[in-house]
């Protein structure tokens, strides 16, 4: 009797330790920082800002035709902003000036990532980025978490051109509802990265590229946040890539979102 009782407490206890580990260690379940220093590919820039608590983070720059439009691209939660350069050089030979963000404890940058920092990091770079290309017209583009700072970015802020959203979530509370059914995540998350709620404040076109077999974020998400969008569009890839672009080895999404920039009026 004693033993099934004490396996009955450990079971029983079993939903509060992951609870507990989940609220501990969210931080490390979020965010996966890649801390090698970020380096200017041939062509690049090598930029930095100081941030409102006194850290300098570095980012990359490849400068276009003077007028031409900006892309300001925001990546996920792993690997860096060097990882995106081959991206970058895409829209670059494209025709557009490219910025490519990095957070903190990112890319070599000292600091810890959260949402309120990343937040607050992310719009220094944006009012950098439109100083330097002041004349040109601004797109934003989040990649996978980088879609909840993009949202964030873009809600209810006048000037922007267009806004690319790669493999969305509608909120890390919807994922990781989704994810520990059982447990009261709501409650749990700190970092909640909001995006369907912001849709409605996001004036510019909205497109959405997704993969229809991704498991990381599910093609649901997706569907979500172009019906909450004012003037969405839908790109959905075939296979599992996650991002649907970076990681598309048939360049189908990189050239959707080319001719959704393409379209745009100038």
């Amino acid at each position: 009797m004693r033993r099934l009782l004490t396996i009955i407490g450990v079971i029983a206890a079993l939903p509060v330790l992951v609870a507990g580990a989940l609220w501990a260690g969210q931080e490390r379940l979020i965010f996966l920082p890649d801390a090698r220093v970020i380096a200017a590919p041939q062509g690049w820039e090598r930029a930095s800002i100081r941030t409102l608590d006194g850290l300098d983070l570095a980012f990359l720059v490849a400068p276009g035709r003077p007028g031409a439009p900006v892309v300001l691209h925001f990546h996920g939660n792993g690997g860096n902003a060097e990882d995106r350069s081959g991206l970058g050089a895409l829209l670059h030979r494209a025709g557009y000036s490219v910025v490519l963000a990095e957070y903190r404890g990112y890319g070599g940058n000292p600091g810890r990532p959260g949402e309120e920092a990343i937040a607050a990091d992310a719009a220094a770079i944006l009012a950098w980025t439109q100083a330097r290309f002041a004349a040109s017209p601004l797109v934003l583009w989040g990649e996978s978490l980088g879609t909840g700072t993009v949202t964030r970015l873009a809600q209810n802020r006048p000037g922007i051109a267009a806004v690319v959203l790669e493999s969305p979530f509608t909120s890390v509370a919807d994922l990781a509802r989704g994810m520990y059914p059982v447990l009261p995540t709501d409650w749990l998350l700190r970092h909640r990265f909001e995006s369907l709620s912001r849709l409605p404040g996001i004036a510019a076109p909205v497109l959405v590229v997704a993969s229809e077999q991704d498991r990381i974020t599910p093609p649901g998400h997706a569907l979500r946040m172009v019906a909450g969008a004012r003037e969405g569009r839908l790109v959905m890839l075939p296979g599992g890539a996650h991002p649907a672009v970076l990681n598309d080895a048939t360049g189908e999404g990189v050239r959707a979102v080319l001719g959704f920039l393409a379209a745009l009026p100038r």
